[in-house]
């Protein structure tokens, strides 16, 4: 990765430096334990289950439940829910930072200003969509709780302990899925990718992480249709995304051949599959 990468438009109006610094005073709060795993974070919150509006694609999409257009308000929710995804490792899962603070770990503009009125929102919307619980705390930071991914309102608990505890009850599979989860790799705070992912480039990468289960090196793939069907993403928005990772280095594009009978005349269909590129093995230069 280096420092002559074209900008995206979040990256246009973002500070990575100070994004940075931010996430390397985060990683000191939340331990070395965390800042090694990363951040869970169920599949529901990215992938459809039964037809459902995923989390994600309703945060990115308006302000409140049914709510149009997200605009640059829906990027903020987002970075907001997964870093206190990352944040709050144990029980009771609640945080209380400066709203300055969160804006600063997102490289926002003003982050004294605009950027707290930009975190404001977001925290209300977030709330709105039954994802997290504000407690007021007259003239100290806010205290927020997490809520289970799905946007149901359900408690928040850690999806690897839930999902061990109902799989040794032998749930029914539908179950077990809901508690399924994928990690966000704790480099994309330290290393100020949060401030230069704009919507498209942090939506494709959820995507590319729940799709790739944990395997390093693993090559994802998906048909247009099956993208739209399970993660409710406009196709711009996938293309898009998936160009911005590529310009960060967080993601390689390659064509793979599907089928070829080994003739020059028959056409040859193929398909475009995508690899994560771990952040640590390349770190971003500021």
């Amino acid at each position: 990765m280096t420092p002559l990468q074209p900008k995206s438009a979040a990256q246009a109006t973002s500070d990575p430096e100070l994004a940075a610094r931010a996430g390397g005073e985060f990683g000191l709060r939340i331990g070395k334990r965390r800042l090694a795993s990363g951040a869970p974070v169920r599949n529901v919150f990215v992938s459809a289950i039964e037809g459902e509006l995923p989390p994600l694609a309703a945060l990115l999409r308006g302000g409140s439940p049914g709510g149009a257009g997200g605009g640059r308000g829906g990027i903020v929710r987002v970075k907001l829910y997964l870093s206190l995804l990352w944040v709050c490792a144990a029980a009771p899962y609640r945080a209380a930072y400066p709203a300055r603070s969160w804006a600063a770990l997102f490289g926002l503009p003003d982050h004294d200003t605009k950027g707290v009125r930009r975190i404001h929102e977001a925290t209300r919307d977030l709330a709105d969509h039954k994802l997290i619980t504000v407690q007021d705390r007259g003239g100290q930071p806010s205290m927020l709780t997490l809520l289970d991914e799905s946007g149901t309102g359900a408690e928040y608990t850690q999806p690897a302990d839930s999902y061990a505890k109902l799989s040794a009850k032998r749930a029914p599979h539908d179950v077990l899925m809901r508690h399924r989860y994928f990690k966000i790799p704790s480099q994309i705070w330290t290393q100020g990718q949060m401030a230069r992912l704009s919507g498209p480039g942090l939506a494709m990468l959820l995507v590319l992480l729940e799709e790739q289960r944990g395997q390093a090196n693993k090559e994802v793939w998906f048909t247009p249709g099956l993208a739209a069907e399970r993660f409710k993403l406009a196709a711009t928005t996938r293309t898009s995304g998936l160009k911005e990772l590529r310009e960060l280095g967080l993601v390689r594009t390659r064509k793979q051949v599907v089928s070829h009978d080994g003739t020059f005349i028959n056409f040859q269909r193929r398909r475009n599959v995508h690899m994560l590129i771990d952040p640590a093995a390349n770190p971003v230069t500021t």
